[in-house]
C-alpha cells in the first residue's frame, strides 16, 4: 500500500516538473525569439536615392552616395567623384543580407563593449528621394575564431567571423555571421573609381610617346611585328608591356592638383575598334612625385612615384629592344 502511494507521489512530482518545463518554453523562449529579427533591414532598392556612410570617429569624415538623374556619385565635402564599379549594389546587398544569428545584448550599457556607440561604430543610413530614412544601421566590433578542417587535414583551418550590429534608436545588439565589419571600414577614397587605363591590347596598333628632350618615339604595329622608333622591337617585351597596360588602377588621388604648365610626358593610344585615349603626366612641384591624368577617367588625377604607375605607362624606347 505504501509503495503504491510513493509511486503516485513521484508521478505527481514528475508531472509538476514537466508542466514547469513546458511553461518555461511557452513563456520564455518565444519571448527571446521575438526579439531576434529574421532580417535587420527590409527595403526596395529601387527607392534608394542616397546612402550616407559615417565612419568611426578615428577613420575619417562622413561621405555619401547620391543618385541624380539615374546616375550615382560619391561625395565628401567639395569633392564629387564617380563611385567604384559595383559599389552601390555591394552596399545594398551587404545591408539586406544582415541576418541576426543571436541576440548579444539588450542593454545600452553594452554598446561601448561591442563598439556600437556613435564614435566607435560605422553608421550606414539609406534614404529615399524625399529624404525619408529607409534604414539606419550601426556596425561595430568584429571577432573571429579558427575552425578546424572537418576532414582532419593539417593546415586547412578556416576562419569564421562575427560582426555586431544594432539599428539606430534601438538598444538590442545582434551578432551577425560573416565579415560585415570589414565591408564598411574603408575610407572615402576606397569607394571611388580608381580606373586609370582599360583597353583591349589586341586592338592597339600605335602608341605615341612624348618625352622631354629628343627622347620621344612611336611604338607601332607593322604586319605581324612591332617597331619602336625605326627598329624592330622585341615581341616579348612588347607583349609584356601591353599585358601590363590593359588594366591599371590609380591609388593616390590628387584632388587639389591644377597643372601650371604643359605635361612633361604624354602617351596617346590608337587602334582598331578602339576609342583613342591619352595619358598626361606632370611633375609635382617640390617633390619627386608625378601627377598623372587619363582621358578614360578625366575628372581625377593620381600621384605616382617613379616606380609606380608612371613606370608602368611610360617606358623608354630602349625597353622594347632585346636585352
Amino acid at each position: 500500500m505504501s509503495n503504491r502511494f510513493d509511486n503516485k507521489k513521484l508521478l505527481s512530482i514528475l508531472g509538476v516538473l514537466i508542466i514547469i518545463l513546458l511553461l518555461t518554453f511557452i513563456l520564455k523562449v518565444p519571448k527571446e525569439k521575438a526579439t531576434l529579427k529574421g532580417s535587420l533591414v527590409e527595403l526596395d532598392t529601387s527607392d534608394v536615392s542616397k546612402i550616407v556612410i559615417i565612419p568611426k570617429i578615428s577613420a575619417g569624415d562622413p561621405f555619401e552616395f547620391v543618385k541624380e538623374n539615374n546616375k550615382w556619385t560619391v561625395r565628401q565635402g567639395n569633392i564629387v567623384s564617380k563611385p567604384a564599379e559595383g559599389a552601390i549594389q555591394n552596399i545594398l546587398n551587404e545591408i539586406l543580407s544582415i541576418k541576426p544569428q543571436s541576440l548579444a545584448a539588450v542593454d545600452k550599457s553594452k554598446w561601448k563593449e561591442f563598439e556600437l556607440t556613435d564614435s566607435l561604430a560605422t553608421r550606414v543610413k539609406i534614404l529615399n528621394i524625399k529624404g525619408k530614412e529607409l534604414a539606419d544601421v550601426l556596425i561595430g566590433k568584429f571577432s573571429y575564431r579558427q575552425v578546424a578542417n572537418p576532414y582532419g587535414y593539417s593546415g586547412g583551418d578556416n576562419i569564421e567571423g562575427t560582426s555586431y550590429v544594432r539599428v539606430n534608436n534601438e538598444k538590442e545588439i545582434y551578432a551577425v555571421e560573416g565579415f560585415l565589419a570589414f565591408s564598411f571600414n574603408g575610407k572615402f577614397s576606397d569607394w571611388r573609381d580608381k580606373t586609370f587605363i582599360r583597353c583591349k591590347t589586341e586592338d592597339i596598333i600605335k602608341i605615341t610617346f612624348t618625352f622631354p628632350g629628343d627622347s620621344s618615339y612611336l611604338l607601332i604595329k607593322k604586319d605581324s611585328g612591332w617597331l619602336a622608333g625605326d627598329m624592330l622591337a622585341d615581341s616579348i617585351n612588347v607583349s609584356n608591356y601591353l599585358n601590363e597596360l590593359k588594366y591599371i588602377n590609380g591609388q593616390d588621388f590628387k584632388d587639389d592638383f591644377r597643372p601650371a604648365s604643359n605635361p612633361e610626358y604624354q602617351m596617346i593610344v590608337e587602334g582598331n575598334n578602339l576609342l583613342s585615349f591619352s595619358v598626361k603626366c606632370f611633375s609635382a612641384e617640390g617633390t619627386d612625385d608625378y601627377i598623372l591624368n587619363s582621358s578614360l577617367n578625366p575628372d581625377v588625377c593620381f600621384a605616382s612615384k617613379k616606380n609606380g604607375i608612371f613606370s608602368q605607362v611610360f617606358k623608354p624606347e630602349k625597353y622594347f629592344f632585346k636585352k
